[in-house]
């Protein structure tokens, strides 16, 4: 069972600012803020996604409960959010394309949420950086959550877009917020025991409600004051952040000539780097995607060829292929070239099992994998049969060890 989180907020998505309910859990030995004389947090972080939201999927599913309290015993700060179509804000989507940005917005997030979780400013910061084994970032997901995994392009593709956002975008937004809520845990870490500031803890945006029964839909009605509270600090941190000014690119023709000017952030030259590693629990493949061909689009991605074709858009069809097989093969790359464990029980109606030990066996087998793939006996796709969540507590607990190295 998971503890009360640390955090509970909403972030924009990168995709279209579609707000996004969000959770950040810290693992027990990061209650005091490390330090040079305490270095037993090696800032391992992980975000688990959850399982298709129009069938009932959420952040507050069993599974996700089970796979980040794991994570936690193994020193991860664990991040578990919604997809859009878990919460009243939208809903989900034919291709899953706004919900790759959705996780990479979490991920993004707490990138830069660990790094302002740092050292003190006054500490090296190589202190981490020797350490045995460098940070850790996890990507997660059960489900439709590992399907949306699969697809994630490789984490420094999509990190560059929040190096020097705009102002005025939501990956500036995300990046703000992250170091907001990192520099409140840190006052807070620092606290004395007795402090309230320390027994409270801060939550910000989301609910404090977490009772799994909670309408979807029920108003907010304590979270638009925290949510204030962290655009004031978003206002604050901006007011003292140091900016740089870039030629705004104009789409529309008319003004390409203007020489307007966009604040935006500057680059972190230190950026914390981690570690990537992917965790695979229950993907649905080879059922609701071709697992055969590495294909992830959506099951209409046929009807939708075909539309295209009768239309005239063969040209179009053409491109969407070649940038489908292009991100197809970056996903199965990077399933080989860092640490990933895939978890499914044999009795998984969801997936085609032959379809599944083929390319499990491909991957393992591929020069120089780092994919490896467990197998559950009598599990089904949601890991109720008997024993069963144990032995995916325990498979997820060896690979979190030997990422952590506790």
């Amino acid at each position: 069972m998971l503890p009360q989180p640390n955090l509970s907020f909403t972030l924009p998505s990168i995709h279209d600012n579609t707000k996004l309910d969000c959770r950040v859990y810290h693992p027990p030995c990061s209650g005091q803020p490390p330090g040079t004389r305490d270095i037993s947090w090696r800032y391992h972080a992980a975000v688990v996604a959850h399982p298709y939201a129009p069938l009932g999927g959420s952040y507050d599913d069993p599974v996700v409960h089970l796979i980040a309290g794991t994570l936690l015993r193994h020193d991860f700060v664990v991040a578990t959010f919604n997809f859009r179509g878990a919460s009243s804000y939208s809903h989900t989507s034919w291709t899953s394309k706004p919900e790759r940005a959705d996780y990479m917005s979490v991920a993004g997030f707490l990138v830069y949420y660990v790094h302002h979780l740092h050292l003190p400013r006054d500490a090296p910061i190589t202190a981490i950086d020797d350490a045995p084994l460098p940070a850790c970032l996890l990507l997660a997901g059960y489900s439709y959550g590992a399907m949306v995994t699969l697809q994630l392009p490789p984490l420094e593709s999509f990190l560059v877009q929040f190096a020097s956002p705009a102002t005025h975008t939501a990956m500036a937004d995300i990046r703000l917020r992250a170091q907001h809520l990192a520099e409140q845990q840190v006052l807070i870490m620092s606290a004395p025991p007795s402090s309230p500031r320390k027994s409270l803890g801060m939550r910000v945006g989301g609910d404090e409600d977490m009772s799994p029964q909670k309408p979807r839909n029920k108003p907010r009605a304590h979270s638009l004051d925290r949510e204030e509270r962290i655009r004031r600090g978003v206002k604050d941190i901006l007011a003292r952040t140091k900016l740089i000014h870039r030629k705004r690119n104009h789409s529309n023709p008319e003004h390409s000539e203007e020489a307007e000017h966009e604040p935006c952030l500057e680059n972190i030259g230190n950026l914390i780097k981690f570690r990537i590693a992917y965790l695979l629990v229950s993907p649905p493949l080879g059922v609701v995607t071709n697992l055969a061909t590495m294909s992830f689009s959506n099951p209409l991605s046929s009807w939708s060829s075909w539309s295209r074709k009768r239309k005239g858009g063969h040209s179009s069809a053409r491109n969407h292929e070649s940038d489908t097989r292009r991100e197809e093969s970056e996903a199965e790359r990077k399933l080989v070239k860092n640490t990933t464990l895939a978890i499914y029980g044999d009795q998984d109606g969801f997936l085609a099992l032959k379809k599944m030990r083929d390319w499990a066996l491909q991957l393992v087998n591929s020069e120089g994998s780092r994919f490896r793939y467990v197998e559950v006996p009598g599990a089904g796709h949601f890991w109720v049969e008997d024993g069963v969540a144990h032995k995916l507590s325990e498979a997820v607990s060896s690979f979190a060890a030997g990422l952590s190295g506790s």
